[in-house]
């Protein structure tokens, strides 16, 4: 290889790496044998040494353009409403450039897509030319350059451009998105034209075929929950809150009321302080109204109206409580939540008496055990104290309330357990499930990876149970009584 053939590279690496050409022009050494290596490389690719540093620092761009325009488009379509309320408040211009491209959210898309594409297509060409040249003069194989081109700018694509601007855009939007509202600002407007028009036409695509698509199921949107909290993009919290609002209006009566055993209600024959003791110690400020027996259910006596009638009348020991009650409203046990809110929201009233087929008293229903249903557990000041409903023994053994909801056991536990197919929702319920009749005291029984023993009976009522996680394997059979 001729000597001035190598020198104009080799002054050129000498100048980047080492700072200072003349030693090597003065002394006249030879590059070493690394080095060497790579000028010829680049000698024999078929490119100038200016043409290959261009082609790679246009590619660098381009990958460098791609990772700008893809973070911006997670960075402002994530803002939410308080954030675009404070840059609306702000001075700085950065804000007003922010809010400006926002005005039009679909042509704004359409240009970030038009833009992140062409510099996408730009970087694949650019780095197609440079393998085919350096290919071409080296005398590789085409199919094997191409494939190795495609998977490291493949990755180079997904990592740089991709994956890290959006997490960086994720976890700071506000900040990502005044910074790169500048230029792209300035792009928006050339391109608008272009992509108006685009998102016009794709507005009106979708309009008219909107009635084909199909609908999102509610399996679809608990799917979209698990999705965004895998990305980050929605917290746990979220989305629980999600699944509990997509679950709800699928929930009937009967699986959250209070159970007529544990009503507390007032006898019609009752005088104010029987009454006023009933309500101290319950901490409830409604109670329904009955005469003989709890089937027969003469209204709902509230608290504040007890305590009206007191200051008007402080002597009367004994009142008709008829004409304090306010009516009740009865609802059926199979009655959906949604449903239910409805006739709270229309009738103004925080409870209703759930009644059987055959119109008895099965339980009752609040306001608060409906909105418990999304978001949680509510607890006030008469909650304190509350016994809960699963104590630990050990790490397989736990002492259960016999009253407690399937769903909220197993969960607990860890076990996955299908009890849609159950006619009913406690763990009572479960174990005269099993006994297939009125259980005792000691009794066993093993059922989808548990053991129960009950532990406690009152009245033909099973209280307490014990119950132990043994493997997954022995309790997948039908139920069996030890």
């Amino acid at each position: 290889m001729p000597a001035s053939i190598v020198i104009r590279p080799y002054i050129l690496f000498s100048f980047l790496f080492r700072g200072d050409t003349s030693p090597a022009l003065e002394n006249d050494h030879p590059p070493s044998a690394a080095l060497f290596a790579v000028l010829s490389f680049i000698q024999d690719s078929g490119l100038s040494t200016d043409q290959l540093i261009l082609g790679f620092a246009f590619l660098v761009v381009l990958l460098l353009l791609s990772s700008l325009f893809s973070g911006s488009e997670v960075a402002l379509f994530t803002l939410d409403s308080g954030q675009i309320e404070e840059l609306e408040d702000s001075d700085s211009a950065a804000s007003k450039r922010v809010v400006s491209l926002l005005q039009h959210p679909r042509a704004l898309l359409v240009t970030i897509l038009i833009l992140n594409t062409v510099v996408n297509v730009g970087a694949a060409i650019t780095a197609a030319v440079l393998t085919h040249e350096m290919a071409t003069a080296n005398d590789w194989s085409p199919v094997a350059t191409v494939l190795i081109e495609i998977i490291v700018l493949t990755f180079v694509i997904l990592v740089v451009s991709e994956i890290t601007p959006k997490l960086i855009a994720t976890r700071q939007p506000v900040g990502f998105a005044r910074r790169i509202s500048g230029i792209l600002l300035l792009l928006h407007r050339i391109l608008f034209p272009v992509s108006s028009l685009l998102a016009r036409s794709m507005q009106a695509f979708h309009g008219r075929f909107a009635g084909l698509a199909e609908k999102i199921s509610a399996d679809d949107l608990k799917t979209m929950a698990e999705i965004g909290t895998a990305h980050g993009t929605i917290e746990e919290e979220e989305r629980a809150l999600i699944h509990s609002i997509v679950d709800f209006g699928g929930t009937s009566v009967r699986e959250i009321m209070i159970s007529r055993l544990d009503i507390v209600s007032l006898n019609v024959g009752a005088s104010v302080q029987e009454a006023v003791e009933i309500i101290r110690d319950s901490g409830h400020s409604r109670m329904p109204l009955y005469v003989e027996h709890l089937d027969n259910i003469l209204g709902v006596v509230y608290a504040k109206d007890l305590l009206r009638h007191m200051t008007e009348h402080s002597g009367d020991e004994h009142i008709d409580w008829t004409s304090l009650a306010r009516p009740p409203i009865f609802v059926p046990l199979g009655k959906m939540l949604d449903d239910l809110l409805t006739d709270f929201q229309e009738k103004k009233t925080h409870i209703a008496i759930v009644v059987d087929e055959y119109g008895g008293t099965a339980g009752l229903v609040t306001l608060e055990d409906v909105l418990e249903e999304i978001v949680g557990e509510i607890r006030d000041e008469h909650d304190e104290h509350e016994e809960e409903l699963i104590e630990r023994v050990s790490e397989t053994e736990f002492i259960v309330d016999a009253k407690i909801d399937l769903d909220v056991l197993f969960e607990d536990l860890n076990i996955e357990v299908d009890t849609e197919e159950f006619d009913f929702e406690t763990l009572g319920g479960l174990i005269f499930h099993l006994a297939r009749e009125i259980p005792d005291e000691g009794d066993r029984f093993s059922s989808n990876g548990l053991s129960y023993e009950v532990t406690q009976v009152e009245n033909n009522r099973v209280v307490e149970v014990r119950v132990v996680v043994i493997s997954v394997s022995e309790g997948k059979d039908s139920p069996t009584q030890d």
